[in-house]
C-alpha cells in the first residue's frame, strides 16, 4: 500500500511537503506500525508515541483527514495520507506543539472550593454519578475531539471545544467541586455545539459518551432557564 506523510521542519521548509512510499500490508496492521516502517526503511519521519495502548494520546494524527490515535487504529490495505494533528502548530512532521492546549485543559479539571473538603461531605460522594466519572477521566487528553469538531474548527471564540467541554461536565459531576459549572458551560459555548457526534465518532476511548454529557448539562441547565436565546 502505499503511505503519504506530510512532512515540515518550520526550521528548514518554506512549506510542508508530502512524501509517498510503499510499505507492505499486513493483517491488523496498525497505523503507528506503518509509520514506523516508514520512518525506519524509507525516510526518516519525527512522530510521537508512549504507550502503545490509547492511554497516553501523544500519538493523535490526521488519518485521511479524520483524527484517531495511531497505535489502536487498523489500516485497511489501500492509500493513506498522514497529516499532524489538526488545531496545533507543527514543531516537526506528525510531532505538534500542545502546550497552549494541555495548559487549557489542566487549568479546567482544576477542582474549584472555597474551602477544604471536611468529613462530613465525603459522605456525600454521588454514587450514582462515579461510573460516568469513572469514564470521563480515561480520557487521554489526545485532542482529536477537537480536531475533528466543525465548530470549534470554525469558531474556537464561541465555543471552548469537546475536551474543555468534557473537563467541565466532570466536574460539574464532582461532589466536592463548588464550581457553577452548568453556567460555565453556557457561557463557554454548550448550546453552541450542533450535537452533530463527531467527537464520539473519533474518541477512542469508547466509554466516554460527549454528547450524553453535553444533553445533561443542558439539561441542567433548562432547569434553571439558562438556555440562551440564540439556541
Amino acid at each position: 500500500m502505499q503511505i503519504t506523510i506530510k512532512k515540515y521542519d518550520p526550521a528548514l521548509d518554506p512549506a510542508p511537503y508530502n512524501v509517498t512510499k510503499e510499505v507492505p500490508y499486513k493483517d491488523k496492521m496498525t497505523l503507528l506500525e506503518a509509520i514506523i516502517y516508514f520512518h525506519e526503511n524509507h525516510q526518516s519521519v519525527a512522530y510521537d508515541y508512549s504507550c502503545h495502548g490509547r492511554m497516553c494520546g501523544r500519538c493523535a494524527v490526521m488519518l485521511d483527514g479524520t483524527p484517531c490515535l495511531a497505535c489502536c487504529t487498523q489500516l485497511q490495505n489501500g492509500n493513506h495520507t498522514i497529516e499532524p494533528l489538526k488545531g496545533h502548530p507543527v514543531i516537526r512532521d506528525l510531532v505538534v506543539d500542545k502546550r497552549d492546549f494541555d495548559d487549557r485543559l489542566s487549568k479546567q479539571y482544576v477542582r474549584l472550593r472555597t474551602e477544604p473538603i471536611n468529613t462530613v461531605e465525603l459522605d456525600k460522594y454521588d454514587v450514582v454519578a462515579a461510573k460516568t466519572l469513572y469514564n470521563m477521566v480515561n480520557c487521554t487528553r489526545c485532542g482529536s475531539c477537537d480536531a475533528a469538531c466543525p465548530v470549534f474548527t470554525a469558531n474556537p471564540d464561541q465555543f471552548v471545544g469537546p475536551a474543555t467541554m468534557l473537563a467541565i461536565a466532570f466536574r460539574h459531576l464532582d461532589s466536592y467541586d463548588q464550581g457553577d459549572r452548568v453556567l460555565e458551560a453556557v457561557s463557554k459555548g454548550l448550546y453552541r455545539c450542533i450535537m452533530c457526534g463527531r467527537c464520539d465518532q473519533v474518541c477512542q476511548r469508547y466509554e466516554i459518551k460527549h454528547i450524553e454529557a453535553w444533553t445533561m448539562l443542558r439539561r441542567e441547565a433548562e432547569k434553571r432557564n439558562l438556555k440562551p436565546s440564540y439556541a
